[in-house]
């Protein structure tokens, strides 16, 4: 029996008949994908630089935001937040949702840090 491609790609130290590790390859590609971020502290503060790659020529420069302010000293990249977001949302939403196996929180300007109660959470769920 031949072993397909996908047969030889389920492990990382699993090679094909021509000596390759797919999981590897598919590492290196998606490092290729991504966008580049880097960060230099020096004893007066700390330097971010992110890339801003233009995928398309509909993409306008000015709104890809990559470096966004938590507070006046705290600052963080978004290195592919929003793709793994919508992972993380599409996983969950293909799993039985409910009040007992997910805890939800906000965080709002003005506002305290709020845990939702179950009541209000299955509010939420409904409305999915």
């Amino acid at each position: 029996m031949f072993l397909t491609r996908s047969e030889y790609d389920r492990g990382v130290n699993t090679f094909s008949p021509e000596g390759r590790l797919f999981q590897v390859e598919y590492a290196i590609e998606a490092i290729k994908l991504g966008s580049t971020a880097i960060g230099i502290q020096t004893s007066e503060g700390v330097c971010l630089a992110v890339e801003k790659r233009i995928t398309s020529p509909l993409m306008e420069p000015s709104s890809i935001e990559k470096i966004v302010e938590i507070d006046a000293h705290i600052s963080m990249t978004l290195k592919e937040a929003i793709k793994s977001s919508l992972i993380i949302l599409k996983q969950v939403m293909e799993e039985k949702l409910n009040a007992t196996n997910i805890e939800l929180a906000t965080v709002q300007p003005g506002q305290n840090f709020h845990m939702f109660t179950k009541e209000e959470l299955e509010e939420v769920i409904k409305d999915i």
